[in-house]
């Protein structure tokens, strides 16, 4: 299988048009065109339109080479979630611009069920991004098996900035999701620092697509985060990257009939990252990205195709600071490993074998491939996954006691003004440089990186204490507080332990 841009679920109940006629799924066609317009001030209207295939036999079918609107997206779906496509499905567009017609590029078909069962779910192919094109052409055939009932090529056009989504729906819908947003408490507090991000208002998300809410991971708990890319795309330019994740968003939820964008987060190849499915960028959301391995995991998807090149260094720098963060929410190593429960019975890429409801052993940082049959995240880019495993701070910081007695984070210690703090991470001395002493967040010693202990004289009061690590690649992170209560009567400070080896 080509690389699988897409693990979540499928189908959206359509109107089926007839062969070569066009049909606007949604508020009406943008006369207008595409734009790919990275910046803009609120939701954006987004619409498919749909050509029938053409059967040109039991086993073939087609959209012959003709004009369109203009759109940035296309694949391929077809009437029964649950019908596998003999054969190839391959697809062409042409430049709007240049009037040139691109290569043929074959769609890889998604496993139905991959965002849990729901009504009227169709089958449907991965998505290509285009750019800016006003012709289309699909070939289907080769396969021994007849084919699917209700093929059709979807188009999509992501919309442009400044032409918004029906304003009393759009406000309808977003005064649901404050208050709902308002009920759910914050994330836990990570390790890492928060990276910035784009957020769903920002790149444009027609919220009122999104009636269903999101759903939060039954335990809470993020254990893994799967790597993946966004396959078949032309070039595209960085002011590219909103219109293209808006066109994912039109395409999971009006082609696929997922609840929402299937990705929990995306990131482009000038390192830009992008909140992907609703419901909170420090939160434990369940996305549709890695069958079977959803319910404990997170997922970062790199717009482009990574088959036969590798992501820029600042993609990967953005999945690294996107991993740190998730993943320091829940105390884990990005450099570690986990165990997962399988979801469903299948293979990944490599063969392993996986049996719903048993537990496997995954890297924190996966790849698509390794829990699902796929060459996902791409030949070049998953190498590079042990790159981002390495690159990110001190991992697992935490405070383990006060003055030689056993603390945990959040935990509150009394004192008489000395205080020695010991501490732990889980990442190998020689990567860290040094470790500070944070006393209500002002720096009060410094220590090796080979301590595991930091050593100060509390002034009478209640103050919050955390250790900070640098790591040599410059990478910072901060452990979770305790509280210590400093008296008055000030004995010796008690003696700096040896540097550990």
């Amino acid at each position: 299988m080509r690389g699988t841009a897409f693990a979540a679920a499928l189908g959206v109940v359509t109107t089926l048009c007839l062969p070569g006629t066009a049909v606007a799924a949604g508020p009406g066609p943008d006369r207008a065109g595409s734009s790919a317009s990275a910046g803009t001030s609120g939701p954006v209207e987004g619409t498919v339109r749909r050509l029938a295939l053409e059967s040109r036999s039991a086993t073939e079918a087609a959209v012959s080479a003709q004009d369109t609107e203009r759109f940035g997206l296309m694949g391929v779906s077809w009437k029964d979630a649950s019908a596998e496509v003999q054969g190839k499905i391959e697809a062409r567009s042409r430049n709007a611009v240049t009037g040139t017609w691109t290569p043929w590029v074959e769609l890889e078909p998604l496993k139905g069920g991959l965002d849990g069962v729901r009504p009227g779910a169709r089958g449907a192919t991965e998505p290509v991004w285009v750019g800016s094109a006003d012709g289309a052409e699909v070939r289907v055939g080769g396969g021994s098996a007849a084919l699917p009932a209700g093929l059709e090529l979807d188009l999509v056009d992501p919309g442009r900035a400044g032409r918004r989504a029906g304003a009393a729906k759009s406000a309808s819908a977003s005064g649901a999701r404050a208050a709902a947003a308002a009920a759910v408490a914050p994330g836990p507090e990570s390790t890492a620092p928060r990276p910035d991000v784009v957020s769903r208002a920002q790149w444009g998300a027609d919220e009122s697509l999104n009636n269903e809410g999101p759903i939060y991971l039954a335990g809470g708990r993020i254990k893994a985060l799967f790597v993946h890319h966004t396959a078949a795309s032309a070039p595209y330019e960085c002011t590219d990257s909103a219109a293209i994740v808006r066109g994912l968003h039109v395409y999971h939820v009006k082609t696929n009939g997922w609840r929402d964008v299937g990705y929990n987060f995306l990131v482009d190849k000038c390192g830009t990252l992008f909140e992907g499915r609703q419901g909170g960028v420090d939160r434990p959301v369940m996305g549709a990205h890695t069958y079977g391995f959803n319910s404990e995991s997170t997922s970062v998807a790199v717009l482009g195709d990574h088959t036969s090149a590798g992501a820029s260094p600042e993609a990967l720098e953005g999945i690294a600071k996107m991993a740190a963060y998730k993943l320091g929410q829940y105390d884990a190593d990005m450099d570690g490993t986990t165990t997962l429960t399988a979801g469903a019975t299948q293979k990944n890429y490599a063969g392993t074998s996986f049996t719903a409801g048993q537990p496997y052993q995954f890297r924190t940082v996966s790849g698509h491939r390794d829990g699902f049959n796929t060459e996902c995240p791409g030949h070049q880019l998953y190498p590079q996954l042990d790159t981002i495993r390495k690159s990110g701070p001190a991992a697992r910081l935490k405070i383990g006691a006060v003055n030689e007695k056993p603390i945990a984070a959040g935990g509150t210690a009394k004192v008489t003004g000395p205080l020695a703090v010991d501490f732990s991470t889980s990442t190998a001395a020689p990567l860290v440089s040094s470790f500070e002493l944070l006393v209500d967040g002002t720096p009060v010693a410094t220590v090796a990186g080979d301590a595991t202990r930091a050593a100060t004289v509390l002034s009478p009061g209640s103050h919050r204490v955390q250790i900070r690590a640098t790591a040599h690649n410059g990478k910072v992170s901060t452990s979770l507080p305790v509280t210590v209560e400093a008296e008055a009567e000030a004995p010796d400070a008690p003696e700096v332990r040896a540097p550990r080896t």
